[in-house]
């Protein structure tokens, strides 16, 4: 059991690595862009990635689950599934390209024209790179993950900033984000996809269909639940309010979602082939670690981002974007904990069972109560109204979620860290809310890591999943390492005669 958390740990921190990297540049590019655009043009690029991500969502997610659930399953001929499943993602590129430009024909869609043209390209890119990422994750390849994300999220910074400077506006970080993906998707065909044919082995299509297409709706819905305030707010309060709301929300869903995702990333490869070859006994294991750490990198986060919304506003984000940011968040942060500890947790029984058609209709009502809730939220409570009713609508979700998921198989939640992860963000949380009003960079800097090291003290004094006793282990066995190794240089130099008496001063046991 040891044994088994540990390779835990180090596969997590391995991730972290991977994914850290490429999520800083990417992480750079809201405080840079919110100085290089105004709210209009944000809310434009903000909506057009919205709009991209739903679709690839709805239509190329399905692709990507599968290929993560069954590659155990075809080890033995893994090119089959391959083949089959990025000919389908061709073939979906191509029949969008063609309903676009019949689109584009037509009057009515003339003006859109652009927006069409580059929504479509960023979708292709991002489709195929996607499933190429999620390959090199199957195979346990994570640093091959880091360096294509590594590419995308460095060329959107900086080829999106140096575009948008040369006055590119809106369409520059999408762009730039486009022609990232193309160069990082072929380097790792070159790599993973040389003996990929395009052909379809009907029998498999049918396997992962039947797994894979509920999963998308799941997640086009809960894209809807993420996106759709933001058109409801463009529609209600105008482009400026959708991006000053846009940028709130992408601050504080991209840093707390970024840490949670690398430990689904690090844990769920691990827990499919342990449904598969060794029993739920095995899995409820993997997947109470996998609840403990993400309460472990959720919880203070979202604590972090509430307490010091105000220094992180004026450090991070554009003048125009602060004073909005401040008052939400907090809700939005706490929303999309709600949304990342569903999706990286709860939402595991039905992938394992392949019963993921049932949380469609979950998914489905949670996306229904968000647009009611919009409706009636932004016009009397502008964007805090958008942001809470998004929380509810997660609540709702989750509620669901955890009642049926345990039909098929009941994952654990861990009292013991939750209560050990909530005093030491309680406790982060009483000592850096007096220093809230100071917002100058160093001060948030400072404010940070005083809050990181409070609460891993307290986790460490509180054991948290054994952590102390692997760090004096670790400890002990490096001391006995020195110890051997002094000892061993100790006797070779008295076998060669020049320490002479001085080698008996070392003690007998060595």
């Amino acid at each position: 059991m040891q044994g088994d958390r540990k390779h835990v740990l180090s596969h997590t921190a391995v991730y972290a690595v991977a994914r850290g990297l490429p999520g800083v540049m990417a992480f750079l590019a809201i405080p840079l862009f919110t100085r290089l655009l105004d709210p209009a043009d944000y809310g434009r690029y903000a909506l057009a990635a919205a709009t991209v991500n739903l679709l690839n969502g709805l239509l190329f997610q399905w692709l990507r689950l599968s290929l993560v659930r069954y590659l155990p399953a075809y080890r033995q001929d893994a090119a089959r599934l391959k083949s089959t499943l990025m000919t389908s993602a061709v073939a979906l590129i191509l029949i969008l390209a063609a309903l676009a430009a019949v689109a584009s024909l037509f009057p009515i869609g003339r003006p859109w024209r652009t927006v069409v043209l580059w929504c479509w390209a960023m979708l292709a890119a991002q489709a195929l790179f996607d499933l190429c990422c999620e390959y090199s994750r199957a195979a346990l390849k994570p640093w091959q993950v880091m360096g294509v994300q590594l590419v995308r999220s460095t060329a959107t910074v900086g080829l999106g900033a140096v575009l948008v400077v040369l006055g590119a506006g809106w369409w520059g970080p999408i762009a730039a984000t486009t022609a990232a993906m193309t160069v990082a998707a072929a380097y790792a065909w070159r790599r993973d996809w040389r003996d990929v044919r395009p052909i379809v082995d009907r029998e498999a299509l049918a396997r992962v269909s039947r797994y894979g297409m509920p999963l998308a709706l799941t997640v086009a819905l809960a894209a809807v639940i993420y996106s759709s305030d933001r058109y409801l707010i463009a529609y209600f309060l105008g482009g400026d309010a959708a991006g000053l709301y846009s940028v709130a929300v992408d601050f504080a869903t991209q840093t707390l979602m970024l840490l949670m995702m690398v430990i689904h990333l690090a844990i769920f490869p691990i827990a499919v082939r342990a449904w598969e070859n060794e029993g739920q006994a095995a899995v409820r294991e993997q997947m109470r670690m996998n609840a403990s750490l993400l309460l472990a990198v959720g919880v203070p986060c979202v604590v972090g981002l509430a307490v010091l919304a105000p220094g992180i506003a004026h450090t991070f984000l554009g003048a125009s974007f602060r004073s909005a940011a401040v008052g939400i968040i907090p809700v939005v942060a706490f929303g999309g904990f709600l949304a990342s500890f569903k999706a990286y947790h709860f939402d595991a029984p039905f992938q394992f069972a392949h019963r993921t058609g049932q949380q469609v209709w979950i998914v489905l009502a949670a996306a229904v109560v968000n647009i009611v809730l919009n409706l009636v939220a932004i016009p009397g409570y502008g964007i805090a109204g958008a942001a809470a009713a998004s929380v509810l609508a997660y609540v709702v979700s989750i509620s669901l979620t955890v009642l049926v998921g345990r039909r098929h198989f009941a994952v654990p939640f861990p009292a013991k860290s939750c209560a050990q992860v909530t005093a030491g963000a309680a406790a982060m949380a009483l000592v850096l809310y007096p220093l809230r009003d100071y917002r100058t960079p160093a001060a948030v800097a400072s404010q940070i890591l005083l809050g990181a090291f409070l609460y891993t003290t307290i986790l460490l004094a509180s054991d948290f999943l054994d952590l102390r006793a692997h760090a004096l282990g670790r400890l002990s066995r490096v001391l006995a390492r020195a110890r051997r190794d002094a000892c061993a240089t100790s006797a070779d130099v008295s076998r060669e005669g020049l320490v002479g008496a001085a080698a008996g001063s070392f003690p007998e046991k060595c």
